[in-house]
């Protein structure tokens, strides 16, 4: 595990929990529901990629082979299932339990299938890292936890959720000849997009209305999408899909200490304490000296 692999996953993770305060904006200014800011954050984010490769003359779309399609196609399709369930389940379970459960049990889901497929067990030093995660999540979120009327189907959707994340992380675990991290999610959001948008036109459809709404959403499709799954998806050329779904626990942490910046949200000392443990398992799952590069 290299370490600027290991901060690309790390800042990736940063990046996504900008997107909760801008989708919330932009929910606020135009009342745009949660399928339709799901759908424009993968839209903008795959053509502004897409643009920018093209302008470098990197798109290269006939350069595509069989390998190459499937993958886009399987990351494309399990991203957008991931953004659907996972605001159905924040809106039957609340925003606290749904990102709990969801982002909570990504890396257990990791864990089960390298076992299943693999024989293969996380060290200790990285189950003591997810334990410490996830107790910080729980203290961090603790407050905003809620039993609503659907909270159990809520819930259920939310361990899909999780488990489609793991999807996107396992399926890249090994990157595709010739396919760069940035073609790949340039591509991928963008079919992504337009998948979602029959699911946005049945679910609940708006756009953005004005400057400043149009701001945010390219802020949210470039800086919280584009460029946070940028590094992702590179990262995990050498960071383990069980380490890296540990690390995007950083994002609600992120999503806290930019909502009390923003919107005043008192974070209080439990969130100041689910925040120090939910850093103490970053620290435990940094590259060792004695670690090999790679490690899938």
């Amino acid at each position: 595990m290299q370490p600027r692999h290991f901060m690309s996953v790390v800042l990736a993770a940063s990046l996504w929990g900008t997107g909760g305060v801008l989708g919330t904006l932009l929910a606020q200014r135009d009342g745009i529901p949660p399928a339709s800011i799901a759908m424009w954050r993968m839209l903008i984010a795959g053509l502004a990629l897409s643009a920018w490769l093209l302008a470098r003359r990197a798109l290269a779309l006939r350069a595509l082979d069989r390998p190459m399609a499937i993958r886009i196609l399987a990351t494309g399709s399990l991203t957008a299932v991931f953004e659907v369930l996972y605001f159905t389940g924040i809106a039957l379970a609340g925003v606290g339990l749904a990102t709990l459960v969801a982002i909570g049990s990504a890396p257990v889901w990791v864990a089960l299938w390298d076992w299943w497929r693999r024989g293969d067990r996380p060290a200790g030093r990285r189950v003591l890292a997810l334990v410490l995660a996830v107790a910080g999540l729980v203290t961090l979120l603790g407050s905003s936890l809620s039993v609503a009327d659907g909270a159990a189907l809520g819930v259920l959707i939310a361990l899909v959720t999780g488990a489609t994340f793991a999807g996107v992380t396992v399926v890249n675990r090994e990157p595709v000849p010739g396919l760069g991290a940035a073609r790949l999610t340039a591509l991928s959001f963008a079919a992504g997009g337009v998948l979602l948008v029959p699911v946005a036109l049945v679910l609940g459809w708006g756009a953005p209305s004005g400057a400043a709404s149009w701001g945010l959403a390219t802020a949210l499709g470039i800086a919280s999408t584009a460029l946070a799954y940028v590094l992702y998806l590179g990262g995990l050329r050498t960071v383990p899909p069980f380490v890296a779904t540990i690390v995007s626990m950083l994002e609600p942490l992120v999503a806290a200490i930019l909502a009390a910046i923003v919107f005043s949200e008192r974070l209080g000392w439990t969130g100041i304490a689910g925040g120090l443990a939910l850093g103490a398992a970053i620290v435990l799952l940094r590259p060792q000296r004695d670690e090999p590069e790679s490690i899938h």
